[in-house]
């Protein structure tokens, strides 16, 4: 069982923090280490795989989340989000291996 009211927050905390990058385009120019990019389900495929092909020449973890990035960061058309801290973005790799086990 995801906790997403925990990885949610860990977005706001993020967001707050000014350690997030929005879209595909943003998180492949961005100058800033990234640690994890989270992505919702109304992200184009061809979307998809550039950012999958960005996360895995760069090490970088890719995961999908089950609500949408654009509500929770109420920004219009939001679909992939950047984690720039690295122990919040621990915090949410912990989360979503719950998930997984």
């Amino acid at each position: 069982m995801i906790n997403t009211t925990k990885i949610k927050s860990y977005i706001g905390f993020a967001i707050r923090m000014r350690k997030a990058t929005f879209g595909v385009e943003g998180i492949k120019t961005s100058r800033r280490k990234i640690y994890i990019v989270l992505y919702d389900e109304s992200l184009a495929a061809n979307s998809r795989k550039k950012l999958n092909d960005f996360c895995l020449n760069h090490n970088i973890s890719c995961c999908l989340v089950n609500f949408s990035l654009s509500e929770l960061t109420k920004r219009v058309n939001v679909k992939a989000v950047a984690i720039e801290d690295s122990s919040l973005a621990q915090a949410i790799a912990e989360c979503m291996e719950v998930q997984h086990e």
